[in-house]
């Protein structure tokens, strides 16, 4: 993984490194995905109330996301789409990641980056035998297509 000055340069990045089957009309969106590097060198309080509190923290996003997992010194963080979630090019691709960026940069962990790691994820979701009905092909980051819903629950794991 080659590091990169900010959020705006992994989006962007999604036009050479991510996947083609990530935007090929055939395979819906498998996540987006996002890590927190955890600042453990003024580390005044004790590691769990500061785990906690980050995590009550990114529970309160407005796209709240699915999946958290504490490893090492970060946290990786993944949003998973609501339904069937398509997007038929790279551009269109590349688009959602900028609307991805720009909420990454709008909340308020300063340490939070795009996980390009993602744009080499096999994807999970088939949709040729899938109605076009349940199929949104011009999704964007929001709370409608990506993340949980308000009765669910984040699910947290740990090395």
């Amino acid at each position: 993984m080659i590091p990169y000055k900010n959020n705006f340069q992994m989006a962007i990045n999604a036009l050479t490194e991510a996947r083609s089957d990530h935007y090929d009309g055939v395979n819906a969106i498998y996540r987006l995905s996002a890590y927190l590097e955890m600042d453990d060198s003024n580390l005044e309080e004790d590691y769990a109330e500061y785990l906690e509190r980050n995590i009550e923290s990114l529970a309160k996003l407005s796209v709240r996301p699915n999946r958290i997992y504490i490893c090492d010194s970060k946290f990786e963080i993944d949003w998973y789409p609501k339904g069937f979630q398509m997007v038929l090019t790279r551009g269109q691709y590349a688009g959602l990641l900028l609307e991805f960026e720009e909420f990454l940069n709008n909340i308020q962990f300063p340490n939070i980056y795009i996980n390009n790691g993602s744009f080499g994820d096999d994807p999970k979701e088939i949709v040729r035998s899938v109605n076009n009905d349940m199929v949104n092909f011009f999704p964007e980051f929001n709370s409608r297509c990506f993340g949980l819903n308000e009765n669910e629950s984040m699910d947290i794991f740990t090395e």
